[in-house]
């Protein structure tokens, strides 16, 4: 045991090294897996959160034809709405019943139109009964709440004091309602409401009932309106509205906080299981029908989930491979240090199993200990259970060691050379037969993971079995590794007839000894982890990017305005956005995100962007997207064409088709006039949008109102339904830095919607899984870059007792102190910078083969795959090792100083 001490004790820095390298490496691989997973289970709760419409679980019935008493009493309404409710509740899946909130049940009427004295325009006006565990809490300004059926069977009704004021009606008043078949139905009001509680779950139901809503163009608006039955009223409600007039709505809210990615799947398949069969909710009626869109979202965000998985698989599975070969080297570096001892050990009898065991406790403690160290890291970062990919590197820092030491050992066993020339040569040629088969075999094992991993993706490694896949960026670096050190020989060679034209000695011995003291597994070693620091800050700077150009292909502009329907007043919105401070360009224009094409192969759907060409292009003009000349030739086209097809810019599979595109009612044959250029590849929701044409507003609508007025003077009749289709605009697009400001001020006008660039890029870059992938990518690049520096000291120091003996035996033979200071930095320099060069080169043409098979489109929202973007910093390596190798050189140099000419006489 002491022995086995002090030898620990005299290598202490490489033991040291060897535990600081696992205790990071333990670290990041065990908290990695639970950061992730947490990042999954925010994920899943903020898409649930985020998602618009929500994703609550709604069943719904009607009641039936025949089934409807105006004189039974509220026991009715009670059985029928809120006892069905909760046998709902208690009849849903056990897996679903956590996650969904209370249930919100409301029976509700059709569509019923009215008109009052202050709302001669008319309405649409909804009855509906509410609960959510009670009736609604109201506080009663007029009147009382409403009951049985009134004087002619009037239906009772309470109206919200905004909704009174809207109708201009009062408790005690009366009027008329009209179902779609015109039949008339009398409602009194018989109280006038304030909510206790505006943000009670129970309103959400029907927010109409508190609040009045106006739908339509400003010139033709509709207000919605709603009142409020009681258990009471609604049996006259039902026999009024018969036979299908009410319909039973329960809905079950999604608790986001009660969501995890682990039950995700399974709730996703419950979901589908009660929409295909809404019998298992044993809800009420006939027509019963369960919709949610929690299992779509659930199955979108476990997509996003299971890529990121992958994505972090391959890039853990990296920075296991990089600290394994460190480990290596640092195991060989111990074996070199421990030689003699090692050989004198074999030659006094010790068996190569006993020197294999005494290394491996060493290992064993010395890698224990930085596991240890790591494992509390990793729970201080990232509390949980403990997870185990660690277990591999360190079954590699456990077992190298032993076995470098063994092997090191058995060099001292004598060793039969066969004396014929012929055997030696053949012994000769069947070593380098081996080599090469095992460089070739590397070699055809990296092609081919590269090869599956770009075939089927990263989103296909799913287990175990797909270890390779994830390993594909490292077995290439190993591979490319093996062919640079194959050229060493080669650049030194050219080095070497330099060299010898030189009349001084120093660069002849440092390019002499440069070709001796190389060895392949540092160099392998460091190629490997600086082709890592190079692929992952190009992959973290690709993503950046790529995130920035799917801000501009998802919105289109520094700001858009949509309306839910085409709205006339957004030239308006667009004049007063154009007259804003800061705002550079404005277009105005329709979007219709599917219209139907005819008379071509193979497309039967665009999507239809009618706008100014000329506004709209000087906009692009101001995006990446760039100016084009196809808008000038659309707009010159739309002002020739006075009659005829209609001009369009198409996509280059249908130019030199004639087209012909459905708009509304009328059909209008296009004319190609144009290819389309760069556009925005993407709808608001991140949808692709798919071939696009692109038309002349003016231009469409005096086409459609032609054609309409033809079709007109052709049957000679005005039914309903020939009235030309509307063309109004629906979007508002604007750039410049107070386009936001400007939106905001213009947009309530219009009750448009507006999206900016800057906050979707906000969001998207603070999304969880995008996030935590791109703080992986940055960790394991400065990780890498921090190995490449210990790998090139454990090198030096491996060959430190060969470049000491011959440079002090070169100052015995008269070569300057300075001069042995360039001998040794030209012998490290070339193999580490070639190595490091090298790295950096395979990490750059590596990040290009991999963003697609990566599948970074899903980190930076965008369409399609981004574009490759190198960082300046990816070289980074290069300087580093360099540096290092500077340090070194001046450190051994300042212990040459010391030494005495006598002391290096007698040991050498």
């Amino acid at each position: 045991m002491r022995t086995a001490w002090r030898r620990s004790r005299a290598d202490l820095w490489p033991l040291v090294v060897t535990v600081l390298v696992v205790a990071l490496t333990v670290g990041v691989t065990d908290a990695v897996p639970r950061l992730l997973g947490d990042r999954a289970d925010t994920a899943v709760r903020s898409a649930v959160t985020d998602a618009d419409p929500a994703v609550d679980l709604v069943v719904s019935s009607r009641y039936g034809a025949g089934a409807s008493d105006p004189t039974v009493g509220p026991e009715d309404t009670r059985i029928g709405v809120d006892d069905a409710a909760r046998d709902i509740a208690s009849a849903l899946p056990p897996a679903l019943q956590p996650v969904l909130g209370a249930p919100v049940a409301d029976a509700t009427s059709t569509d019923l139109t009215l008109s009052t004295p202050d709302l001669p325009t008319g309405g649409v006006l909804w009855m509906s009964y509410l609960w959510a565990g009670q009736e609604p809490a109201v506080r009663w300004l007029a009147g009382s709440a409403p009951g049985g059926p009134g004087r002619d069977g009037a239906v009772q009704l309470a109206l919200s004091d905004d909704v009174a004021r809207v109708l201009g009606v009062g408790a005690g008043d009366t009027f008329q309602a009209l179902m779609t078949d015109r039949t008339v139905v009398p409602v009194l009001v018989t109280g006038v409401f304030d909510a206790d509680d505006p943000s009670d779950l129970v309103w959400t139901a029907r927010p109409e009932i508190l609040e009045p809503r106006v739908v339509g163009p400003p010139d033709a608006p509709t207000t919605v309106v709603g009142g409020l039955l009681s258990a009471a009223s609604l049996p006259a409600a039902r026999a009024a509205l018969e036979p299908d007039g009410v319909t039973r709505t329960f809905r079950f809210p999604v608790e986001p906080g009660a969501l995890d990615y682990a039950g995700s799947g399974g709730l996703a398949t419950e979901i589908a299981a009660l929409e295909a069969s809404p019998e298992l909710t044993t809800v009420p009626g006939p027509g019963a029908s369960v919709t949610s869109r929690l299992d779509l979202v659930l199955t979108q965000v476990r997509g996003r989930v299971a890529a990121t998985w992958s994505q972090a698989t391959v890039v853990l599975a990296g920075l296991g491979w990089g600290t394994g070969l460190v480990l290596l080297v640092g195991a060989d570096l111990l074996a070199r240090r421990r030689s003699a001892a090692l050989r004198t050990l074999r030659a006094r009898g010790a068996s190569l199993p006993g020197i294999a065991a005494g290394a491996a406790a060493e290992a064993a403690v010395v890698v224990g200990a930085g596991a240890a160290v790591g494992l509390v890291l990793g729970q201080v970062a990232v509390p949980g259970t403990i997870s185990w990919p660690w277990v591999a590197v360190v079954a590699v820092g456990v077992l190298a060691p032993p076995a470098f030491a063994t092997v090191t050992a058995a060099r001292s066993d004598a060793r039969r050379v066969p004396t014929d020339r012929h055997h030696r040569r053949l012994a000769q040629r069947v070593r380098s037969v081996r080599r090469v088969s095992v460089e070739a075999a590397l070699l055809v094992l990296a092609a081919a993971a590269l090869v599956a991993l770009r075939r089927r993706g990263v989103v296909s490694i799913s287990g175990p079995a797909d270890l390779a896949l994830a390993a594909a960026p490292v077995l290439v670096a190993a591979a490319g590794a093996l062919l640079l050190w194959r050229a060493v020989p080669v650049l030194l060679g050219g080095a070497l007839r330099v060299a010898r034209r030189s009349r001084k000695a120093a660069p002849l011995l440092a390019v002499a000894r440069a070709g001796a003291t190389g060895a392949v597994l540092p160099f392998v070693a460091l190629v490997v982890v600086t082709t890592l620091v190079a692929l992952c800050g190009a992959l973290a700077s690709t993503a950046r990017a790529g995130q920035a150009q799917g801000s501009w292909d998802t919105v289109g502009a520094d700001v858009v305005v949509r309306t839910t329907v085409p709205d006339a007043a957004l030239p308006d919105v667009a004049g007063a956005l154009a007259a804003g401070e800061g705002v550079d360009a404005v277009a105005v224009g329709r979007v219709q995100v599917r219209s139907e094409l005819f008379d071509v192969r193979g497309v039967d759907a665009v999507r239809v962007l009618a706008v100014d060409p000329e506004p709209y292009g000087e906009l692009l003009a101001r995006t990446p997207f760039g100016s084009s000349p196809a808008f000038g030739v659309l707009s010159d086209a739309a002002t020739r064409a006075s009659t005829g097809p209609l001009p369009a810019l198409v996509p280059e599979a249908l130019l030199g088709t004639r087209p012909s595109l459905r708009w509304g009612n009328v059909t209008v044959e296009l004319e190609p006039v144009g290819q389309v250029p760069a556009l925005p590849a993407q709808q608001a929701d991140g949808t692709p949008a798919g071939p696009t044409v692109v038309v002349d507003r003016a231009a469409l609508a005096a086409v459609v109102q032609a054609l309409a007025a033809a079709r007109a003077e052709r049957t000679g009749t005005q039914r309903f339904g020939t009235d030309p289709p509307e063309v109004d605009p629906n979007t508002v697009w604007a750039v410049g830095p107070g386009a936001a400001a400007s939106a905001d001020e213009a947009a309530p006008a219009v009750r448009g919607h507006v999206l900016t660039r800057a906050q979707w890029l906000t969001d998207r870059r603070d999304d969880p899984l995008a996030g935590g992938l791109l703080a992986l990518l940055t960790l394991v690049a400065a990780l890498c870059a921090g190995y490449a520096t210990v790998i090139v000291v454990l090198a030096a120091a491996a060959s430190a007792p060969g470049r000491s003996t011959s440079l002090a035996t070169a100052r015995v033979l008269g070569l300057r102190h300075r001069d042995t200071t360039r001998v040794a930095a030209g012998e490290l320099l070339p193999s580490i910078v070639v190595a490091a060069a090298g790295g950096v080169l395979l990490g750059m043409v590596l990040v290009g083969a991999l963003v697609a098979p990566l599948a970074l489109r899903l980190v930076t929202g965008q369409s399609g795959d981004p574009g490759v973007v190198l960082p300046w910093w990816t070289v980074v390596p290069v300087g580093l090792v360099a540096a290092a190798v500077l340090v070194i050189v001046t450190v051994e140099s300042s212990a040459r100083r010391r030494e005495r000419l006598g002391q290096v006489l007698r040991v050498r």
